[in-house]
């Protein structure tokens, strides 16, 4: 059941990814670092989560209480990123759903994982269907 989800997130990736680029006139706006940007945040993040993982010898299955803030954050940079480019990073926000999947993860360290993982499909499938810098 885990790989249906997953398959499911990496499709809707691109399924975001391929929209844009229809929307662009079969040109990814957004570039490569804009994107790769956010991704770094949440790579970071991802580290943090790992980390306590294993301290808790990864029988964990909710954030603590920072982590659900550093999660929560992650909105206020994907805020920022859109806002200093509106005409390329803003609507890759509105298409992807990024702040509503942000939202939607409250303390559940699993719907943050899929959330990382989305972020990753989204660079990936941005690479893949000719994302320039």
């Amino acid at each position: 059941m885990a790989e249906e989800k997953v398959k499911d997130i990496a499709q809707e990736a691109e399924n975001v990814i391929l929209r844009m680029k229809e929307n662009g006139g079969g040109k990814l706006v957004i570039t490569k670092s804009q994107i790769r940007k956010f991704l770094a945040a949440v790579n970071a993040l991802t580290n943090k989560v790992d980390v306590y993982r294993a301290q808790r010898a990864g029988a964990v299955e909710q954030l603590s209480p920072e982590l659900a803030s550093a999660v929560k954050y992650l909105k206020v940079q994907l805020a920022y990123q859109a806002a200093r480019n509106q005409t390329s990073v803003q609507p890759f926000v509105k298409q992807a759903r990024l702040k509503e999947r942000i939202d939607s993860i409250g303390t559940d360290i699993r719907a943050y994982e899929d959330f990382a993982h989305y972020m990753e499909a989204l660079v990936a499938y941005h690479k893949f269907y000719g994302g320039e810098d």
